[in-house]
């Protein structure tokens, strides 16, 4: 039998994944990350704003930044 419509389309969108993550792996690497770093790194320093609230369901809740976009302020009502 065939495969499914489902898992030819799985297999094709995995295979460009993998491939975008193969061409992209040393611009990440040497200057995607570390200039993301720095970024985060000087927001800090200025002070992140409070944007968006995120609560997972599970009792980890925290803020991403208005600015930088990083997420800060993480609480675990568990621990």
């Amino acid at each position: 039998m065939d495969k499914s419509i489902w898992t030819r389309r799985h297999e094709i969108d995995k295979a460009r994944h993998d491939k975008m993550k193969e061409l992209m792996d040393e611009y990440d690497r040497t200057v995607y990350y570390p200039a993301r770093k720095r970024l985060v790194e000087d927001c800090e320093k200025e002070g992140h704003t409070q944007g968006k609230f995120h609560d997972n369901g599970l009792g980890w809740t925290w803020w991403w930044c208005g600015k930088c976009g990083t997420s800060f302020n993480k609480l675990n009502s568990h621990a």
